[in-house]
């Protein structure tokens, strides 16, 4: 029995009011607190003009970004 919390790898995607997309990578303990932790810093409690989308995104979606980002 490990006395450490177990972290997974937790894929989060943003999307800005003007369509750009930012797809990141985060180790957590608990996915679900996580993902409502970055609803209310980029969604919920930021400045209207400021907000962002956010949503899951999965490991494929987080290497085609990342491969994306080495072409540019």
């Amino acid at each position: 029995m490990s006395i450490h919390p177990v972290s997974r790898d937790v894929y989060v995607r943003r999307t800005d009011q003007a369509g750009k997309t930012v797809v990141t990578q985060h180790l957590a303990w608990d996915p679900a607190a996580f993902l409502v932790s970055q609803v209310q810093q980029y969604d919920t409690k930021a400045k209207p003009e400021e907000r962002q989308s956010v949503a899951m995104a999965t490991a494929a979606e987080y290497q085609a970004y990342r491969n994306q980002q080495k072409g540019n």
